[in-house]
């Protein structure tokens, strides 16, 4: 890959100092001036520019997520704006434009295709397939061109930071007032909903605190052990309250399976912090339940769910090869006279994305599906994998702006691919596969890594290139 320096003098970095003005001696701008900088930005380095706002906007997206459901209509829009522009003056340097896995977003959109073409109501599928267009299907695309260097991970991690920061502090004042304050939501069977208006923000904090664990290492390079703790509690606290108090499941298992994959992969082998770490997650969100008899062996033999699996298999039995459609799988059961035994009987998913994708696309589409969500699994890890052995021998820098050159930079793209880890193991107890808040995060995490790892490629390939030395210290035949 050739690699070309972008404009050292200006970058969105710069834009809130002028550091590199010798007369402005690092004072911060005034208005006018850092107008005047955007305008010059914008006269002689126009990719630069327009990254710099797909950026920032990219980055507020994941900050306030939770905000409500027209923040998360209108964000994506204006990234997706940014990135046509982006991609107007910088597609050669663009990372969709290389991509290797663009035949697994084929698999992803034939689909869809798929699911709407051989529905059994295929307007109501369209339509439903359709809501996913600026909400999901477009993230991955804009998150893989915000990740440049070491920097913009750490601020992606940051933006995670803060919307779990916020999203906790309101559980808490939920808990005690009855009402959140951004929306007023009251709370759902006594359990938090913050301002998600419902308890799955359990699984929104399960799968965002994948990512925001990068806070950690990003402390460890600074403080001491102790000091490292005491500042993750005293920020991550109110995630945790938040967690435990809405009482998801199934985001306790992901988030759990998650830590215990990652440590898995990272220290090359069981450890005790791979075991202690989701045994301490889940003993947390077990021991603190203020209803424990939700989470008794025998309540969960009796959760409407394992119904709810059954019709699904039933749907899929009836239409094998190409499913009922997408968003059918409601009038699916009905038309065969079944009905769920727990649940009412508008429930609308089967609570597993792998039997939704069944009883929806059947045979050919999960074919495809699973084509996509494994598939980008394992080029992911094929191309962490080596990365993470050499920075756990040490091979590596500690810290290191330039892509792909620093033990940090591949432990945060390694945090990020696995919070699309865990949305798939989350997914195998909670929600519908095109559930689009849901979706959207497991396109924001796998854009954003495979962004990260393409990044990283590029810059070992040019100090390969420069040194004559393999770049990727632990890969050497």
């Amino acid at each position: 890959c050739s690699i070309k320096i972008r404009n050292p003098k200006f970058s969105y970095a710069g834009l809130c100092r002028k550091e590199n003005m010798a007369e402005n001696k690092g004072t911060p701008m005034s208005l006018k001036a850092g107008w005047a900088s955007w305008r010059e930005l914008h006269r002689t380095d126009p990719g630069e520019f327009w990254h710099s706002l797909l950026f920032v906007s990219f980055w507020l997206h994941i900050a306030f997520f939770p905000l409500g459901y027209g923040f998360r209509e209108v964000m994506p829009c204006i990234n997706f704006i940014f990135l046509l522009l982006y991609y107007r003056y910088r597609w050669h340097e663009s990372v969709l434009r290389h991509l290797p896995v663009l035949p697994l977003f084929g698999c992803f959109f034939l689909m869809i295709v798929l699911g709407v073409v051989f529905s059994t109501n295929p307007m109501d599928s369209l339509m439903h397939a359709c809501i996913g267009l600026n909400k999901a299907y477009i993230l991955p695309f804009i998150a893989m061109e915000c990740v440049h260097r070491t920097r913009d991970l750490k601020r992606l991690v940051a933006a995670c930071v803060v919307a779990l920061f916020w999203e906790g502090i309101d559980g808490v004042w939920q808990w005690f007032t009855g009402y959140d304050f951004i929306m007023g939501y009251p709370l759902h069977f006594g359990r938090l909903t913050s301002s998600l208006d419902d308890y799955w923000v359990g699984n929104y904090v399960a799968l965002m605190l994948i990512p925001a664990f990068g806070f950690w290492y990003m402390c460890r390079r600074r403080f001491s052990f102790l000091r490292s703790v005491l500042l993750y509690c005293a920020v991550f606290w109110p995630a945790y309250f938040l967690f435990v108090g809405a009482a998801a499941r199934a985001g306790m298992l992901a988030l759990a399976g998650a830590l215990f994959l990652w440590f898995l992969i990272s220290r090359q082998g069981l450890s005790w912090a791979g075991i202690l770490v989701p045994l301490l997650v889940a003993g947390v969100f077990y021991g603190l339940q203020i209803d424990p008899t939700r989470m008794d062996m025998q309540t969960v033999m009796v959760d409407g769910r394992w119904s709810l699996w059954q019709l699904a298999w039933a749907v899929f039995r009836a239409h094998p090869i190409m499913g009922a459609g997408i968003w059918q799988y409601n009038s699916a059961f009905r038309a065969l006279g079944l009905a769920p035994e727990r649940d009412e009987i508008t429930i609308t998913h089967p609570h597993d994305i792998f039997l939704d994708l069944l009883c929806s696309h059947g045979i050919v589409g999960t074919a495809l599906g699973l084509i996509f969500l494994f598939g980008m699994v394992i080029w992911g890890m094929r191309i962490l994998l080596p990365r993470l052995a050499a920075v756990r021998k040490g091979r590596y820098a500690e810290d290191g702006d330039a892509p792909g050159s620093s033990a940090l930079y591949w432990q945060l793209t390694g945090l990020f691919f696995m919070g699309y880890v865990g949305w798939i193991l989350n997914g195998v107890f909670g929600h519908d596969f095109y559930r689009n808040w849901w979706l959207s995060l497991a396109m924001i995490f796998l854009g954003t890594a495979i962004g990260a790892i393409i990044q990283g490629l590029r810059g070992e390939a040019g100090r390969e290139e420069r040194s004559g030395k393999r770049a990727c210290p632990g890969t050497e035949k």
